[in-house]
């Protein structure tokens, strides 16, 4: 009994109170209400180097690919702080083995120089992505009423207490979800295709590391859970 009680006392200060997901299940995020998500990673292309007739084709292609869709999506855009300290590192094993002392010492300039333009220039990456939903329908009466859905939608955020029946629940509808989730992928995929994007779903790792910098966006906390994301264990 005592340490059923110091768990609890645990969770009731933990901040998974005030997330609104309950797991990750093989590539899909679960929310506390039983919803779901996926989330796609999608390349980039310079529209710009693009011939004012691609220009109008890759247009035409985004506007017939968002009137084809039937389902909501997210689009988001993320700028973080650009991470070259795996690169740093390399470049200095490399000026390590350098035999010759005139390319060792610009070697480290070098890295000098990139390290103080990181810092003054606080160069930004962009990384685009979509949102895929699947929202259980069974709750559609409360949902018409949008203030009742709003409070009701809030209190399920909020709410970490997941009873033995609610995640029964959630693993027995997962098939159903994942499903639904994967036809609407495939759709966005192919769709995208058409105007040289090619977009990917996150798998466990991956969501685990963009849910962490998304609720706490830092560069410290970045690096900090780095080592502890590629050393998770997902069996």
């Amino acid at each position: 009994m005592a340490v059923k009680r110091a768990k609890k006392d645990i969770s009731d200060n933990s901040t998974q109170r005030y997330l609104p997901f309950s797991q990750i299940k093989e590539n899909v995020i679960i929310m506390k209400d039983s919803r779901a998500r996926m989330v796609l990673k999608c390349s980039t292309l310079n529209f710009l180097l693009k011939s004012t007739e691609e220009q109008d084709s890759i247009i035409m292609s985004y506007q017939r690919f968002l009137n084809s869709l039937d389902f909501p999506i997210e689009i988001m855009v993320r700028s973080t702080k650009l991470d070259i300290e795996a690169y740093l590192n390399k470049l200095s094993n490399l000026a390590v083995k350098q035999e010759n002392p005139l390319l060792q010492n610009q070697t480290y300039e070098y890295i000098s120089y990139l390290k103080k333009l990181i810092e003054v220039a606080q160069i930004m990456k962009k990384d685009f992505y979509i949102v895929v939903p699947f929202d259980n329908l069974e709750n559609k009466s409360v949902r018409d009423n949008s203030v009742m859905w709003m409070f009701t939608n809030f209190w399920n955020s909020i709410n970490w207490k997941d009873d033995i029946l609610k995640i029964r629940s959630q693993i027995k509808n997962f098939n159903a979800l994942k499903k639904w989730l994967s036809s609407r992928v495939t759709t966005i995929k192919t769709s995208l295709e058409n105007i040289w994007i090619k977009a990917e779903e996150l798998n466990k790792t991956e969501l685990i590391k963009f849910l962490t910098d998304y609720n706490n966006p830092t560069m410290e906390n970045f690096l900090s859970i780095k080592s502890d994301i590629e050393n998770y264990n997902l069996n």
